[in-house]
């Protein structure tokens, strides 16, 4: 630090210290925390008495909590005129006891069906889909009968390679005649695609809702939101004499969709669609979209990827602004936020069907919110809480929400034998914690709390409050910049039967590569911002730093992202030529979204990151780095990362701790969390010459320690602690050397012959091979179907003993071999399980459909708690691990189906020394 920051950072802190300690409006929000920052409780029916409901109120207050998130009652949804006193009764006298409200928007979810009002009278509003039903065969002249629907495009292809050859595909839509199509000269082994436009409602989202099955809306059609508005926003404001401000912090919408997506098991694919989209489509592209449908769908010998891209992006377009824009500027048109979650936020490659573009359609909330249905730390989407944060971030809103709960501890199946699960106080203050952590500062409720006393709930609701304070009129400070690689999917991506399970393994990579960075950038302790296309085309580029409104990058790291705009490219490449650093995972630069390939862009990709196939460093003559981290070297980030820039924050060892760093008006803030149920003691060194004060949110209280001393903390289980400083600096960067990493030191396991466990109707072989392609013995396994349609899983496990520890290591390494055209797509899995019998579970990121060799790096940070585990107040043992298995299950194949993998011997990667 130069004298002069230290002399800028002195006098900010005496002004921290004079506005805060003498005037103390913080301090005094943080010792008894304002009603909006704690937690609301959802109420979807207010009592119909006055008397009940100042019970109901009388009892809020009693426990702690700060207000509600709620609705006309459900009952005669929208008709019912006493519901509707009950409602504009009941928000007079919970405003009138000064709490916070959030307003739901829906009848159950998903929102957009107005508990099917909006599509009465307006059949044209509802959700349309391309279904495409595939058919193959290999005899002459084949007479087929056409899916239901109307037809838009028949396709005719030999069925000869995995690559469509566009010059062999025949429009056979001219042949469909009263129910029937026959290909009168169709080749020796043919497949017919038939893309059929029909309702989309069956095996959706909708048609498996919890709450009500109504049939949906169409998100893209501007109508069908507009004439939600009118019943559902529009009422709600005459109701409260157009003042929906003076009662509301925001609305609440909760988990709208396309519907393009099937969450059961189905027999064809589909892609989203409306009457407008190939106009639409043809009018911004220059081609129609019946030219797009076999890119769409399969791999092809023509322009898979730019059409892919200008099919998404068109998808993205029209849902950001017909669904979300929409909604947005009528809220903001009546002085409130727009809020609530979309559907699957943890999920990047389901974002696609779903959305087009998840990133864009969530950044037209101004209130970003999540979803967050677990109540056990180790099971809570954090990094959904970092994705819906970070567009918060980008568009400098304040507020942000998780709508949180222990419904995945309490719901059970008719078949689900697992007892209910209640959460503790403590499990439920790590879930908050996560969230707070990363940047949700609202949270909404459908905890039960079961035997939770009031003195507890306070205590929760105090800790909500205290922490959400802080944090909410703070901003993120961070280095570093996480790419969201939607155009890197969008390339990639075709349709499946069921999730994204038989997408491309190709897509499949983008999503692990992004979600990998993600989890070992969080378990560094590494704050991060995620930022998209549109920010990077905006950006500044100001001496080696990446600047987009206050907020300013250092480090800018791809996640498999090898398509982007040539403006971000462009931007991207200005940042290495000034000395900023760029970091490549898996893939390098390859297309722009103008062109698929684009030579410009892997000229660009050359010169920043060489063209080695091993972990490697460029350095530029002003400065500027590119490093390479190649498939399979990917988890070396945090270690890479802390050879450019030390961390800002030192912690005696703890593995549990997690830290993010945000800044106050006058000063810097450390919020540090224990995500261990183990009480934890140690140090933590501030990079600052001042005092640091630590406000616990536990009992409000404030500790000051002297100037230039570590800050000794002793942190309970699922506890935390804000240390308060004067503004930081940064941290200076480390020189590094060009040329090329050591690689992971790749150590094999004691080499056991596996085991196999499978489903009861699945007939197993198991027997030793050569993996094709490969210098190593394996095992190939086989699972023969006995039974039709049932759940049916298959597994190698390799059984250690004695166990294997695996604390010295970041990931498990094997390579597996997939045969082609295999019909299975469910992931290929790793479970691992410990002396206790705790198990874990992670996906490879490989389909079981997805041919070829894969060389499998599984990091041992994706590893969860496996959902059949009974031991759930136990984390897995990683240095006493008994067996570990690959396979699969949870597949529902035809009988007489043959599923097939082969496996190599197992091995475990340690870090090298860089």
């Amino acid at each position: 630090m130069t004298g002069r920051t230290v002399l800028y950072a002195a006098v900010l802190w005496q002004l921290f210290c004079t506005s805060v300690f003498a005037a103390a409006p913080l301090q005094e929000r943080f010792a008894n925390p304002p009603a909006d920052t704690r937690i609301l409780r959802i109420i979807h029916h207010l009592p119909a008495t006055e008397e009940l409901r100042a019970h109901l109120y009388n009892r809020f207050a009693a426990m702690g909590f700060g207000g509600m998130a709620t609705n006309v009652s459900f009952d005669s949804y929208l008709a019912d005129e006493e519901k509707w006193t009950a409602f504009t009764e009941g928000v007079k006298e919970a405003k009138a006891r000064d709490f916070s409200l959030w307003l739901y928007d829906e009848c159950g979810y998903p929102s957009g069906a107005a508990g099917g009002i909006t599509l009465e009278g307006h059949p044209e509003y509802e959700a349309r889909g391309l279904h495409i039903y595939e058919t193959a065969g290999a005899e002459k002249d084949p007479t087929v009968p056409v899916p239901a629907g109307r037809v838009v495009y028949v396709l005719g292809i030999p069925d000869e390679t995995t690559v469509v050859d566009l010059a062999a595909v025949t429009d056979l839509s001219g042949l469909v005649a009263e129910g029937q199509l026959r290909w009168a000269d169709a080749p020796d082994r043919w497949r017919i695609l038939f893309c059929m436009e029909d309702e989309l409602y069956e095996n959706t989202h909708a048609a498996i809702s919890l709450a009500f099955k109504l049939r949906y809306i169409n998100l893209l059609c501007p109508e069908a939101t507009r004439r939600f508005l009118e019943v559902t926003h529009d009422a709600y404001a005459a109701r409260l004499d157009n003042r929906l401000q003076d009662y509301f912090v925001s609305t609440f919408t909760d988990e709208p969709s396309l519907m393009s997506l099937f969450m059961k098991r189905s027999d064809h694919r589909v892609l989203p669609w409306s009457d407008a989209l190939p106009q639409l489509f043809e009018s911004r592209w220059g081609y129609s979209l019946k030219e797009a449908l076999p890119s769409l769908l399969s791999d092809t010998n023509g322009r898979d990827g730019k059409v892919r891209h200008d099919f998404w992006k068109t998808i993205g377009d029209l849902v950001s602004e017909n669904y979300f824009g929409q909604i947005r500027r009528w809220c903001d048109d009546h002085g409130i936020l727009s809020g609530g979650h979309l559907l699957c936020e943890e999920d990047f490659l389901a974002a696609i069907p779903f959305y087009g573009n998840f990133f864009q359609c969530a950044r037209e909330l101004t209130a970003p919110s999540i979803d967050c249905l677990t109540s056990i730390p180790d099971e809570v989407p954090w990094y959904s809480a970092r994705l819906l944060s970070s567009v918060a971030e980008l568009d400098n809103r304040q507020i942000t929400m998780s709508e949180t709960s222990d419904h995945s501890q309490r719901y059970r199946t008719e078949e689900d034998s697992r007892p209910v699960y209640h959460v503790s106080e403590e499990e439920i203050r790590g879930t908050l914690n996560l969230l707070l952590l990363n940047g949700i500062n609202t949270i909404t409720s459908y905890y039960v709390f079961k035997d939770l006393s009031d003195e507890a709930l306070n205590r929760l609701n105090e800790w909500t409050g205290r922490c959400s304070t802080l944090l909410r009129d703070s901003r993120q400070v961070t280095d570093i910049a996480l790419v969201y690689p939607v155009e890197s999917a969008w390339a990639r991506f075709t349709p499946a039967r069921f999730w994204t399970a038989d997408s491309p393994a190709a897509a499949h990579h983008v999503a692990k590569c992004f979600h990998d960075a993600e989890e070992n950038l969080f378990c560094a302790r590494r704050d991060f911002i995620h930022v998209d296309n549109e920010t990077l085309e905006q950006c500044r580029v100001e001496s080696g730093v990446l600047a987009y409104d206050a907020l300013c990058w250092r480090v800018v790291i791809l996640p498999d992202a090898d398509t982007l705009s040539r403006a971000a490219w462009q931007n991207l490449y200005r940042f290495y030529e000034e000395g900023g650093v760029l970091i490549a995972l898996s893939s390098r630069p390859e297309n722009s979204t103008e062109h698929f390939p684009d030579e410009d862009v892997r000229s660009l990709g050359r010169v920043i990151f060489g063209e080695e196939n091993r972990p490697c460093v460029r350095i530029h003559e002003k400065g500027g780095i590119g490093i390479f981290l190649p498939p399979g070297s990917e988890a070396l980030l945090p270690e890479v990362l802390d050879r450019l820039i030390p961390p800002e924050i030192k912690l005696s060892e703890g593995e549990n701790l997690r830290v993010t760093h945000r800044r106050l008006p006058d000063c810097d803030l450390f919020f540090i969390i224990n995500n261990s149920s183990e009480a934890w003691k140690g140090e933590a060194v501030l990079p600052v010459t001042g005092a640091v004060d630590a406000w616990d949110p536990a009992t409000g209280s404030r500790t000051r320690f002297a100037a230039g001393k570590p800050v000794s903390l002793v942190l309970d289980g699922y506890s935390g602690i804000f240390l308060l400083c004067e503004p930081c600096s940064v941290p200076e960067r480390s020189p590094v050397k060009e040329g090329v990493l050591p690689d992971f030191v790749c150590e094999p396991l004691p080499e056991v012959s596996p085991a196999t466990t499978a489903g009861e109707d699945v007939d197993v072989s198991l027997q030793r091979v050569m993996l094709p392609e490969e210098e190593a013995a394996g095992w190939h396994l086989e699972g023969r179907l006995t039974a039709d349609r049932v759940n049916t899983f298959l597994f190698a496990g390799f059984v250690h003993e004695p166990p294997v520890d695996l604390t010295d290591s970041v990931s498990l390494c094997f390579t597996a071999a997939l045969p082609e055209k295999q019909q299975a797509a469910i992931p290929l899995l790793v479970i691992l399980i410990d002396t206790a019998g705790v198990e874990y579970l992670a996906e490879t990121g490989i389909p079981m459909s997805g041919s070829g060799i894969h060389h499998c790096q599984v990091p041992l940070r994706r590893f969860r708690r496996a959902g059949w585990c009974s031991q759930v107040d136990k984390a897995l043992d990683f240095s006493s691990i008994t067996t570990i298995r690959i396979g699969w299950g949870g597949y529902y194949g035809p009988e007489g189906e043959v599923v097939r993998f082969s496996v190599s011997a197992l091995g475990k990667n340690r870090i090298p020394e860089l």
